[in-house]
């Protein structure tokens, strides 16, 4: 597969990756927020972590319930139409209104099966909310798993738009990547090397979609250790 093509497939592995980074155990045990200086946005990701372990962690949920239950935690907490449109960057305007419905739902589904898949591959992990601080009017919540078997810990840092009723899910650092936009650099190369047409990249996401229903991930920069 050359480097393209793999770029490609690498499109989408955004949000997904990072919401699991933080949620990956299927035994979470959270750590007390330190203060920073943002204390209710650190406890906003620790409860969002205790929230989406309380659903994977059922086991009388089969993978549709549990699906379901995290597109309902992950719509109510990442502020996906603006990531979304975000991760078209210059392309934002391309879509017709019919095309923007279908990015914005195929988007949102592969995010889903996506983390879904990744986190039952993960179990007996802590998560350790360590700080916080102001980015303009954003805040910047850092935090760091902890693995059980030795392996390094991995520092994701979570960018939150603070808005009036609460806070809202915007990009997240894995291991020095920003996965929003990486993938907005992944949106753009689909696009412009199908001559500036929208449709392939629509195709692409369901494609993904399919491919992770068949539980095959797509790669991303930002690699968790393997567990």
């Amino acid at each position: 597969m050359n480097s393209r093509s793999a770029r490609a497939r690498s499109v989408l592995n955004v949000l997904a990756m990072a919401f699991s980074a933080l949620l990956i155990t299927l035994t979470l045990n959270a750590t007390p927020a330190r203060a920073g200086d943002d204390p209710a946005a650190e406890q906003f990701v620790t409860k969002l972590s205790l929230d989406a372990i309380r659903i994977i962690s059922d086991k009388t949920n089969s993978k549709a319930q549990k699906e379901q239950g995290f597109y309902t935690l992950f719509t109510q907490n990442a502020d996906v139409p603006r990531i979304a449109a975000f991760c078209l960057g210059q392309y934002v305007r391309l879509p017709d209104d019919q095309q923007k419905q279908q990015y914005l739902k195929l988007f949102t589904d592969f995010v889903v099966k996506i983390y879904v898949t990744r986190l039952s591959g993960y179990t007996d992990q802590t998560i350790t909310v360590t700080g916080s601080q102001f980015k303009g009017k954003n805040v910047l919540v850092m935090s760091q798993i902890n693995f059980t078997d030795g392996r390094q810990p991995v520092k994701v840092t979570w960018w939150l738009l603070k808005q009036a009723d609460g806070y809202k899910i915007f990009d997240v650092n894995v291991v020095g990547v920003w996965l929003a936009q990486e993938q907005r650099a992944s949106f753009a190369s689909v696009i412009s090397n199908n001559r500036g047409q929208f449709r392939p990249l629509l195709d692409t996401l369901n494609k993904q979609i399919t491919d992770a229903e068949q539980g095959k991930l797509p790669a991303t920069q930002a690699t968790m250790p393997a567990n």
